[in-house]
């Protein structure tokens, strides 16, 4: 057995540093629909990498267009319209 001691871990550690896609996702969905906390909008700037929060943006402005036009289609469908 050795009794050396672990090395000392840098000030700021990975897991102190991210914010995981989930947490990115979420902060992305309550700042696109306007209901973020002042808390998490401080925590994003903090601890949040802004690739994650930048790309989890971009994720959520395709699922909604999506939504949207899926949404309309299926309505001038059901109108009878662009058939």
């Amino acid at each position: 057995m050795s009794t050396e001691p672990e090395p000392e871990k840098p000030a700021e550690s990975s897991d102190e540093k991210s914010v995981g896609l989930g947490a990115a996702a979420a902060s992305a969905a309550a700042a696109m629909f306007g209901v973020q906390s002042s808390k998490a909008h401080q925590r994003d700037f903090q601890k949040a990498s802004p690739a994650k929060l930048i790309f989890m943006g971009a994720v959520m402005v395709c699922v909604f267009v999506t939504c949207v036009l899926f949404a309309v289609r299926c309505s001038m469908q059901q109108a009878g319209v662009g058939q």
